[in-house]
């Protein structure tokens, strides 16, 4: 008997300075910003990055990323990324 264990993934996500980040679970690594940007309580229109190191990196709402436990996002008004 197989036994599948599924993996649960927890990435971060600034969504208002001066407040500790949201924490969020997923149970796959491939999610869409939107996804994120839904289950840390964000307006859609609000800009995503995905903060690597001192670089923000965009992620639009259809876009599919490979997510790792411990990802910091930030979730900044539209425009604010380009």
């Amino acid at each position: 008997m197989q036994t599948t264990l599924s993996k649960t993934i927890h990435v971060f996500v600034e969504v208002e300075n001066n407040k500790p980040p949201v924490k969020l679970e997923f149970d796959t690594s491939e999610v869409k910003g939107q996804d994120i940007k839904v289950r840390a309580g964000v307006p859609l229109e609000n800009d995503l990055a995905r903060r690597q190191g001192q670089k923000l990196e965009l992620v639009t709402n259809d876009q599919t990323i490979t997510i790792e436990n411990g990802d910091h996002f930030v979730s900044l008004p539209p425009g604010t990324i380009s």
